[in-house]
């Protein structure tokens, strides 16, 4: 979904449409901003239920996203000031969390929006604020901090802007504006992993920030890249290998001058570094490289169909007027390209094929994340599961000059695609999945890499084909065989949806999946995701079994203040809250200053 999604790219490493500050400055005069700390909480407090009224078979056509959901997203784009820790008490769970969920989830995102009086020029260029919640016992700790990166803590001491970011239009800090100038603030707001023992927030163009647990307090940057393009990238993959090992993969992108060229990496438990595999795209610049997936075999890596903007590029861009993101556009007039990287050790008959096929082209669309990729067919064929906006993606689209008449329209509107490429024959096939718009896909970890039946996204609370939809309200759990569209049809028939809907004025981000202990079953565990509530201004955390996500919440954690809309989160089995039950309650406000930390 273009607003309100993330997005990325090696220059435009947030967001899909550039979303301005200057409308939602107005709203927040409306919202209560004291710290960001709500009304008072109900005695009783509304459990969100699954409902039948939309859904994937009988949508409400007459409703549509009007200007009261419309505010109520906003809403979810204020500053949090403050920084917490606590244990969830009794009175914020309704339901009751799982014993047998242990473990932490991880969630990161921008937290804040303006620095002194100056205003950030787009929310996703906010600082990074990472956030926890650890479970053991049918307990859970929160806890919420701002990564210290170097940029954070000179703007905070200075109370103003002082660096670029993604989407800066000029030169935000004042003085001479260099166009020529393409780096970027290291905001460390985008990814988040535990590896090797590291807990580590990440961003599109710079290297990982460690961070201490349950503490949050920040390390530095503590892990390298061995490659000229210093970054590590926001996205990665967890791969399961055929010894029982697990693989952390990531990757990086760097432009020359009309090429690109793509760094992979895999690392050992340990975070000790195995392999990495440098190649180069030509003329591939522009193809917004955010996101991979990875095979037994293959690293799968898709080129968007961008160009540059010479005329705008050369009347706003040059002259401060416009950001860069903003000059480049989709391009009809090419193809989508899918490139197939051997990994280091893939099978002869596996290197053999992407020598004589590396590329493959498709009709062209759009898309920033995927969910999953895994061989089929003997090792005949390859399936790619991605989020494709066939009509394209607007950066020039904004808050102020969109509304809710935005989702009357289908230009950024993302759709869960299933691509096939036939390695003998260098056929690429498109099979959309759904109508129903949607966003941050992800898989079992069990079936990173292999034939998956079930993805789940955050997803628009209508269904139905064309008309209007909506930002990510719902989350969505999309069944459908791995042999569709390779040795069976792959018709919407073969498709089932089970949605949860928290309500209007609700907004679902990223699902998370969370395997049960010693679960056989892909979909046998939990589905976890942060719930934003227009109406009481608040962040929920909601539990849902996931095989029957429509059955509602097993348990929903009401957080007595509200998290900005975020980004990325991902699932560690490693409890990382207090070891202590007798945790004291921490609380700062970051407006009395922050500094460089040393944790040790």
């Amino acid at each position: 979904m273009a607003i309100g999604s993330a997005a990325a790219s090696s220059l435009c490493p947030q967001a899909p449409t550039v979303i301005t500050t200057r409308h939602v400055n107005s709203l927040r005069r409306s919202c209560r901003r004291n710290g960001c700390v709500p009304r008072q909480r109900r005695q009783q407090p509304h459990r969100p239920t699954a409902t039948a009224t939309v859904n994937a078979t009988s949508p409400n056509v007459a409703d549509r996203f009007d200007a009261a959901d419309w505010d109520a997203f906003l809403r979810g784009y204020q500053s949090q000031y403050v920084e917490r820790s606590y244990c969830i008490e009794d009175g914020m769970v309704e339901g009751t969390i799982p014993a047998e969920l242990e473990g932490t989830l991880l969630r990161n995102g921008p937290g804040l929006f303006e620095v002194g009086s100056q205003q950030i020029s787009q929310p996703f260029d906010g600082d990074g604020m990472l956030a926890i919640f650890a479970f053991k016992n049918g307990r859970a700790f929160f806890a919420n901090r701002y990564v210290r990166t170097e940029g954070f803590v000179a703007e905070q001491q200075a109370q103003k802007l002082i660096y670029r970011g993604a989407f800066s239009v000029g030169n935000p800090g004042g003085g001479l504006y260099n166009p020529f100038d393409l780096s970027v603030k290291g905001i460390a707001n985008t990814g988040v992993v535990h590896w090797g023992n590291k807990l580590l927030a990440l961003y599109e163009r710079d290297l990982p920030y460690e961070l201490s647990t349950p503490e949050l307090l920040t390390k530095g940057q503590t892990v390298g890249v061995p490659s000229e393009a210093k970054y590590f990238g926001a996205h990665y993959r967890i791969m399961q290998q055929a010894d029982g090992q697990r693989r952390l993969v990531a990757f990086n992108a760097a432009e020359r001058g009309q090429d690109n060229q793509l760094n992979l990496y895999e690392y050992d438990e340990g975070m000790h570094l195995l392999h990495r595999t440098e190649v180069d795209l030509p003329g591939a610049a522009f193809g917004f490289f955010h996101d991979f997936a990875c095979t037994e075999n293959y690293y799968v890596v898709l080129e968007n169909p961008m160009s540059l903007d010479l005329w705008k590029m050369a009347t706003k861009y040059m002259l401060g007027r416009a950001c860069i993101a903003e000059c480049i556009r989709f391009d009809p007039s090419k193809q989508a390209r899918v490139h197939l990287i051997p990994r280091p050790g893939c099978s002869a008959a596996a290197r053999e094929a992407a020598a004589l096929r590396p590329t493959f082209e498709t009709a062209p669309f759009f898309a920033f994340h995927h969910a999953n990729a895994y061989e089929a067919g003997s090792g005949t064929k390859l399936v790619l599961d991605t989020v494709a906006d066939h009509d394209g993606v607007d950066f020039s689209a904004n808050f102020e000059n969109s509304g809710p008449a935005y989702y009357e329209q289908n230009e950024g509107r993302g759709t869960l695609t299933r691509l096939v490429l036939d390695l003998q024959t260098g056929a690429a096939t498109q099979h959309r999945l759904m109508a129903r718009a949607c966003e941050f896909p992800s898989v079992a970890p069990s079936a990173n890499g292999r034939p998956h039946t079930h993805s789940y996204v955050a997803a628009s609370r209508f269904g139905e084909e064309g008309g209007g939809w909506g930002a990510p309200q719902a989350v969505c759990k999309v069944s459908v065989s791995p042999e569709a569209g390779v040795s069976q049809p792959c018709g919407r028939d073969a498709v089932q949806q089970d949605l949860y809907f928290p309500g209007r004025q609700q907004y679902a981000q990223e699902p998370i999946f969370v395997p049960r202990p010693g679960s056989a079953a892909e979909d046998d565990g939990w589905v976890l995701s942060l719930v934003y509530d227009g109406i009481e201004d608040r962040t929920k955390l909601v539990i849902l079994d996931a095989q029957q996500l429509s059955a509602g919440p097993v348990a929903t954690i009401t957080l007595p203040h509200m998290l900005p809309l975020g980004l990325h989160g991902s699932w560690t089995g490693s409890y990382l809250g207090p070891q202590s039950e007798e945790w004291q309650p921490t609380e700062y406000d970051i407006r009395r200053g922050v500094s460089l930390e040393k944790a040790a």
